[in-house]
C-alpha cells in the first residue's frame, strides 16, 4: 500500500519553521514627547502639562497669555496674537485632556477660581465684535460635569451653566456707553463715524427707582432717518456727570433732539411699525413730573446736537445700573437708568 506523505512532510516544514524564527525584540521607541498634540486637538500624553497645552493652543492659532494650575486642572486664557484686547477662557482637566470653554471673547478686568470648572469674572464692558463701549459684566460661570464631561444622559460634553450680577455703577463715577474707539476711547459726536446714527427721545419719564427713555429716528431728512438703521437700532451713546456739591447728576444723550420732522416723512411708517402720523414730532423739554424717592427737580433740555437730563439726586441714591429694551419691531429703542439704596448685609457697613 502506498502512503501519502505529503501532508505530513507539509507539517513537517512548518514545523521547522517556526522554530527559526526569533522573538520579537522588546519594544525600545520611547513614548510620544508630551508636547507632540495628537491630530492638533487632543493630548497624546496625561495628565497634561504646561508645555503640551501651549503646544496644542499654538497649533490651534492662538498664543496662550496665562495659565493657572488648580487641583492638577488648568485655566487657560487665550486669543489671538494681533488682538491683544480681548481673551478666552478655557478649563483643562488635566487627567483626562477634557476641555470646556467657559467665556467668549471678552476684555477680562479680573478672573478668579472658585472651584474646579468654576470661575468669577469682571470685564471693562468693551465688546469684541462691535467698537462699543457698554457696562461693565460680573459673571460666574462653571461646566457641567467632571472630568468625562457626564452628570447624566442629557448632558452637552461641553456645555456650561452662568450667572451675571447686574453691574452697579457709582454715580459720583463718570460713566461713558456707546461707540468706542480701542486708541482714543469714547468716540463722540457721532458725526464722526463712517455711519452715524441720530435719534430723536420718543419719551422720557420718571420712574418709581430711577428714569427710562425710548427713542425714535430723527425725521428732518432722508438720510438722517435711514441712519437710525445700520444693523439694527440702539439707544443714543450717552455720558454721565455729577456735581458732588449740588448732587445734580447728568445724563448726556449724544446726537439726540427733541424735536424733529415733517408730515412728508411719514410716508411707509405704518410699514416699520410706526404711528402713521408721527412726524412732526416733538417732545417738550422742562420738567419731567413729580420728585421720586431718588430723584429731585428732573429736567430735560437740548444742549447742541445733545438731548441733557439733569436731576437732583436723594441720599438714597447709591448706585445705579441700565437696562435696555425694544418696544415693537426693533424700531423703538429704550433704556431705563435703575437706582437703588446701599444694602449694609451686602455693601459693608462703612
Amino acid at each position: 500500500m502506498r502512503r501519502n506523505v505529503f501532508p505530513a512532510l507539509l507539517l513537517a516544514f512548518a514545523l521547522c519553521g517556526c522554530a527559526a524564527q526569533t522573538p520579537p525584540e522588546a519594544q525600545t521607541t520611547p513614548p510620544a514627547a508630551e508636547t507632540t498634540p495628537a491630530a492638533g486637538y487632543d493630548f497624546t500624553v496625561l495628565p497634561v502639562q504646561e508645555d503640551s497645552i501651549r503646544t496644542l493652543y499654538g497649533w490651534e492659532g492662538y498664543e496662550v497669555r496665562k495659565l493657572t494650575s488648580y487641583e492638577g486642572d488648568w485655566l487657560v486664557e487665550y486669543g489671538y496674537e494681533n488682538d491683544p484686547n480681548f481673551s478666552l477662557l478655557d478649563w483643562v482637566f488635566g487627567e483626562t485632556g477634557r476641555r470646556v470653554q467657559l467665556t467668549a471673547m471678552e476684555d477680562f478686568a479680573s478672573y478668579e477660581i472658585l472651584a474646579p470648572a468654576k470661575i468669577h469674572y469682571l470685564t471693562d464692558g468693551l465688546s469684541a465684535v462691535t467698537p462699543d463701549k457698554w457696562l461693565p459684566e460680573d459673571v460666574t460661570v462653571w461646566a457641567q460635569g467632571d472630568e468625562y464631561g457626564q452628570l447624566g444622559p442629557d448632558l452637552d460634553f461641553s456645555s456650561i451653566q452662568s450667572y451675571r450680577e447686574p453691574a452697579w455703577l457709582d454715580p459720583a463715577e463718570p460713566f461713558y456707553a456707546g461707540a468706542w474707539d480701542m486708541a482714543n476711547g469714547p468716540v463722540y459726536p457721532r458725526e464722526e463715524q463712517e455711519h452715524a446714527r441720530h435719534e430723536q427721545v420718543y419719551d422720557a419719564r420718571i420712574d418709581a427707582d430711577g428714569l427710562s427713555f425710548s427713542f425714535i429716528p430723527n425725521g428732518d431728512s432722508r438720510e438722517l432717518f435711514l441712519g437710525f438703521f445700520p444693523a439694527v437700532t440702539a439707544i443714543p451713546s450717552f455720558q454721565t456727570g455729577f456735581d458732588p456739591d449740588s448732587r445734580t447728576f447728568t445724563l448726556r444723550l449724544f446726537d439726540t433732539c427733541l424735536e424733529s420732522g415733517s408730515a412728508a416723512r411719514n410716508e411707509g411708517l405704518v410699514e416699520l411699525g410706526y404711528p402713521p402720523d408721527l412726524y412732526p414730532y416733538s417732545f417738550p423739554a422742562g420738567s419731567l413730573g413729580r420728585d421720586s424717592h431718588f430723584l429731585k427737580n428732573v429736567t430735560i433740555r437740548e444742549d447742541g446736537e445733545d438731548v441733557v437730563v439733569s436731576a437732583l439726586l436723594t441720599d438714597r441714591a447709591w448706585r445705579f445700573t441700565v437696562e435696555t429694551s425694544n418696544l415693537g419691531f426693533d424700531n423703538i429703542p429704550s433704556f431705563r437708568i435703575v437706582f437703588r439704596e446701599k444694602n449694609p448685609n451686602i455693601d459693608g457697613w462703612d
